[in-house]
């Protein structure tokens, strides 16, 4: 008897999940954010912008830049190791310059292994009160470097030497730039921007498309991560495709420009399971009932009521 042969939808999705040679609309996308940060710069170098002007352009740039550093985690930029990395590194260095690719990797890496569970690195956002929300979204890198460095050991011990060199060479990078005098360019021109990019990428990539985080990945992959419905003419740039997050979830290595032909690609598939979709604006998926009483159907709790999909 033959062996099935893949269906042409297979072989695509196949193709789809493969890293290109050069994925260009990341790169184009990485290019012209980077661009975007050094014309800024400039502008504001020679008094031809304002610094807080300087700083909320950076601040959107900074948000625009952290796609290709995502796709780049995942090695879907290109199928050539170094070129993939000198992408996401260059990147990376603008936005997380003390968060090495090592551990961005391992750190986001934990996040697909335990979303939405107690070991899910972004349960520091999730888990915020609401006084502490914007505070926690802005500063969760802060956090994230804190989980490296205490549960990541093995790689610190196995990377020991490359991050005492990178955080030598950081350091002695932003103390000359102090000692030289731009101490409130940096402050203005890298350090708000950055908050303001965390913040969104907090609401964009942790939030909205993992609300309300009562189920995890590991229970059932189609509660943890949402689809964002309607107004994708608009949303889909806005929130760089983050709309279809659910597609990332179950196929991490599709560049974040295809999610959208995954999903449509295997849309029979996907509706077969309860799809936790949110309407354009919504923040509470359509089957909310589903997330609140999941625990409690899992553990046969007679009082449990049986709650229809809102799909």
């Amino acid at each position: 008897m033959s062996a099935h042969a893949p269906s042409p939808s297979e072989h695509l999705l196949r193709d789809y999940m493969r890293a290109p040679l050069l994925a260009l609309p990341t790169t184009v996308l990485a290019i012209s954010m980077l661009g975007g940060m050094a014309l800024v710069w400039y502008l504001c170098l020679t008094g031809r912008m304002s610094f807080w002007a300087g700083a909320l352009i950076n601040g959107l740039l900074s948000y625009g830049l952290f796609s290709p550093i995502h796709d780049g985690a995942h090695r879907a930029i290109s199928r050539i190791g170094w070129l993939n990395e000198t992408i996401a590194d260059v990147s990376l260095l603008f936005l997380f310059p003390y968060a090495p690719m090592v551990a961005l990797r391992w750190l986001h890496n934990q996040h697909h292994i335990h979303a939405n569970g107690v070991e899910d690195p972004d349960r520091f956002e999730h888990d915020a009160p609401k006084w502490q929300a914007p505070l926690r979204w802005a500063f969760f890198d802060l956090w994230y470097i804190w989980y490296f460095f205490t549960r990541g050991q093995h790689l610190v011990k196995k990377h020991r030497k490359e991050l005492i060199a990178f955080y030598s060479c950081l350091a002695l990078a932003v103390g000359t730039l102090i000692a030289l005098g731009y101490g409130y360019e940096l402050f203005m021109l890298w350090f708000i921007p950055t908050r303001i990019s965390l913040f969104l990428i907090a609401v964009v990539f942790v939030i909205l498309p993992h609300h309300p985080a009562m189920v995890s990945h590991h229970e059932d992959p189609y509660l943890a991560t949402t689809m964002r419905m309607g107004w994708e003419w608009l949303l889909t740039p806005l929130l760089v495709y983050q709309n279809y997050h659910l597609i990332h979830h179950l196929y991490p290595t599709v560049p974040f420009y295809k999610m959208h032909r995954v999903w449509y690609l295997r849309y029979d598939e996907h509706v077969k399971h309860d799809v936790s979709y949110q309407t354009a604006f919504a923040l509470e998926p359509q089957n909310i009932d589903v997330h609140r009483q999941f625990h409690a159907r899992q553990a046969g709790d007679p009082d449990a009521a049986p709650v229809a999909s809102g799909a």
